[in-house]
């Protein structure tokens, strides 16, 4: 028995006794009642169980809001048994249980434990316990422990269409003149976010069914940056006493990045992912490899704004020698939209995406999209 198990024997025994002394009959019955029901619960979990638990996945990637379960091999179970729960976590403080029925307690069996998706990020599974006790907490007997494993929960991704920035693009600046002044043409290759919509080869586009671009890039320059901005500050509400902080704006923006992430064809060259947060890292996969950048996006957080450094984009595009840079936010920062306006003097593509943002005023030298969340890719 449990603490409580005993600690309600006791004092059933002491008002059984104290009744009986005193001649008050409630007071004997009420005693009497909780003997009854110690008993009674264990005489129904007097059949002790037995098995062992195997985890069949040490670790796991999930969709967010996706249902996931993990699946835990139970063997050598004794059938008949009552009361007996697979739980995951501390088995005083369970985070989940799992009530199995005494028809699925046979030899050999394998039990699907759901796992919570709901929130983004990466987090131990388990471990697991194979327990016997009632709903009360009188009886509780441990069968068999294994440990889990680790699932990583990505952000959802939307397919994007070719032409959603082509229509937003600016036509004709002399800053998109003085960017590819000194390109010339590599090859034909598939329009891509970020792409001047001038560069599209319509004839080849008309004849391969989907947008085609002329790849004027250098020798030393390939690939695409693509930067999400942590600044907690840019994911508040616009309104003048709104909320600061809207964690479902920051999902939509990490959504939005990865939906991005995935739609860029392999001929685009190498990704490189990073974020605004002072020290980051940065991650680097091959176009159509996803799983890599994914679960980094996984586990990006927000920082705040003293943690952010904008003004490190320009030594980014230098050091990852790209010819294309993303970028997703919220609300820009005034020091954001500088450091992104100085790097599209060194990269010849420049995107910017606005996530739920009220503010959709154009940008001095800027491409920007504005979106409320990822749904609009597709």
């Amino acid at each position: 028995m449990t603490p409580r198990g005993w600690i309600l024997a006791l004092v059933s025994a002491g008002l059984v006794a104290l009744g009986w002394q005193s001649r008050w009959p409630e007071l004997t019955a009420l005693g009497a009642a909780g003997i009854t029901a110690v008993a009674a619960i264990l005489i129904s979990l007097s059949l002790r169980p037995r098995g062992t638990l195997t985890v069949d996945q040490s670790s796991m990637r999930v969709v967010r809001t996706n249902p996931a379960s993990v699946r835990v091999g139970l063997s050598g179970a004794r059938r008949g048994a009552r009361g007996v729960h697979l739980v995951e976590g501390d088995p005083r403080h369970p985070s989940g249980s799992l009530p199995i029925s005494r028809h699925q307690l046979t030899s050999s069996t394998t039990l699907r434990f759901p796992l919570d998706t709901s929130r983004r990020g990466q987090r131990p599974i388990g471990p697991f316990t194979l327990l016997q006790g009632d709903p009360w907490g009188i009886v509780s007997r441990e069968i068999d422990r294994t440990e889990g494993g680790l699932i990583t929960v990505h952000p959802r991704v939307f397919p994007v269409r070719r032409s959603l920035a082509a229509h937003r693009m600016v036509s004709d600046s002399e800053t998109a003149d003085r960017r590819l002044g000194d390109m010339h043409f590599h090859a034909l290759r598939d329009y891509v976010m970020g792409d001047e919509p001038r560069m599209v080869h319509w004839r080849s586009s008309a004849r391969a069914g989907h947008l085609v671009v002329r790849q004027n890039l250098a020798a030393t320059a390939s690939g695409t940056t693509v930067v999400i901005d942590t600044d907690v500050s840019a994911y508040g509400s616009d309104q003048q006493f709104g909320q600061r902080w809207l964690p479902e704006r920051f999902e939509n923006a990490i959504e939005v990045i990865a939906s991005i992430v995935a739609s860029l064809p392999k001929s685009s060259g190498q990704v490189h992912l990073t974020t605004t947060a002072a020290g980051s890292s940065v991650t680097s996969s091959a176009a159509g490899a996803i799983n890599g950048l994914l679960d980094r996006l996984a586990v990006v957080d927000s920082s705040p704004p003293l943690e952010v450094v904008a003004e490190q984009m320009v030594s980014l595009v230098r050091s990852t020698r790209c010819s294309r840079l993303i970028v997703v936010t919220g609300t820009p920062s005034r020091t954001l939209v500088r450091a992104v306006a100085a790097a599209g003097r060194v990269v010849p593509g420049v995107l910017l995406f606005r996530v739920g943002s009220s503010q959709r005023t154009p940008l001095e030298l800027l491409r920007v999209v504005d979106i409320d969340s990822a749904e609009e890719l597709v």
